[in-house]
């Protein structure tokens, strides 16, 4: 059985040393039993270090929000792998919607993300998503199949099994409400088939797909029972260290099944 993970990115909403060191060490505190479930938190850049240290020992993974497409160059402004590694990530969040419509992230330049995880011993946490535009135009599973194939092209076969999908709708990041358990179940098993159709089954079994889009405690249980969900990336809901725990409790029960 593959094991659950509940992943929380702040963005930019925890941003000062007070709001960082009371989030994080109460989320510690309220998750250290909940062993059956991957957890994982990715602050702001500057925050990483210290974080780093605040987790030591915590089981909780330390994740960062992008990353450079190469590891050295002149490259004004962006963060390598190299220095993330030494800084202990664990887990790098890549191609995220904001990241593609704002930063023109390309498929391309994921896939080159993806490579220098692995070379420098990191995870990658892909988000992929179809937006409301290509869902009203039946063309939603279309962009999602392309974003899963420039993901992982190129990988050997023990890489693809490494890498975490995101699912991320974009016509639900930040909404009330996000897709419904059936819809995100349905998509889910269109990845994982799109994966077995060309990298086999035990890619396909093995690969980790969570969903993220307006995640809360309400429909997590519904959303983590589903045969193809293997985890939420929380946003909004999970800035304060008693949701966060909250979600992670309910993966857990899924966890000790």
């Amino acid at each position: 059985m593959r094991k659950k993970i509940v992943g929380s990115s702040w963005k930019m909403h925890i941003n000062t040393r007070i709001e960082v060191d009371e989030l994080t060490l109460k989320i510690i505190e309220l998750t250290k039993d909940s062993l059956d479930v991957d957890k994982f938190l990715i602050p702001t850049f500057p925050w990483i270090e210290h974080m780093s240290t605040l987790l030591k020992g915590s089981g909780i993974g330390l994740g960062a929000q992008n990353m450079a497409f190469t590891d050295y160059g002149a490259y004004t402004g962006e963060v390598p792998a190299p220095t993330l590694a030494e800084l202990n990530v664990n887990i790098v969040e890549l191609g995220h919607a904001e990241r593609r419509a704002n930063f023109n992230e390309t498929d391309h330049n994921v896939n080159r993300k993806v490579k220098l995880c692995f070379k420098y011993g990191m995870t990658p946490l892909v988000c992929i998503g179809e937006s409301k535009i290509e869902k009203d135009e039946n063309v939603g599973r279309v962009r999602i199949k392309t974003q899963v194939l420039w993901t992982l092209d190129g990988l050997t076969p023990q890489q693809v099994e490494q890498v975490i999908f995101a699912y991320e709708p974009v016509w639900a990041i930040g909404q009330q409400e996000g897709a419904s358990a059936d819809y995100v179940q349905e998509t889910h098993r269109f990845i994982r088939n799109v994966i077995r159709e060309n990298y086999g089954d035990k890619a396909a079994e093995t690969i980790r797909i969570i969903y993220g889009g307006s995640v809360k405690l309400e429909n997590s249980k519904e959303l983590l029972s589903q045969e193809d969900v293997d985890g939420l990336f929380t946003g909004r809901f999970a800035l304060t260290a008693e949701n966060y725990a909250s979600i992670v409790n309910v993966a857990n029960a899924f966890g000790k099944k």
